[in-house]
């Protein structure tokens, strides 16, 4: 297998993975219909159906780290853009990044 096929199915199986850990924490605000990721420029989108409102929320952009402390793995969410300007705003304000501890069973995928 070529390197960039192995590359692919990695990024395709860390989506999933990190999906799997995001769903869970977002679903008290809405559900995520769209998510892509791109491990070699570490950026992310997504598309977020917000509870209550009736048009989407776009991630067009937003970049990570990966940073690990111990025997943790962090990934850390920051330069964001968004759709809805009331979250950018709030994005800038309160949260320019957002930590998500990484579970064991997606560490392999990332390091």
């Amino acid at each position: 297998m070529s390197r960039s096929t192995i590359s692919r199915i990695k990024d395709a199986a860390l989506e999933k993975a990190i999906l799997m850990m995001l769903r869970p924490r977002l679903e008290r605000y809405g559900e995520i219909r769209n998510f892509s990721l791109d491990t070699s420029a570490r950026r992310l989108s997504a598309e977020l159906i917000l509870l209550g409102d009736p048009s989407p929320l776009v991630i067009s952009e937003a970049q990570y780290r990966v940073e690990k402390k111990a025997d943790e793995t962090i990934l850390i969410f920051h330069s964001m853009k968004v759709s809805k300007t009331w979250v950018q705003n709030l994005l800038d304000d309160r949260f320019p990044e957002l930590p998500v501890k990484i579970p064991d069973f997606v560490r392999p995928l990332i390091d």
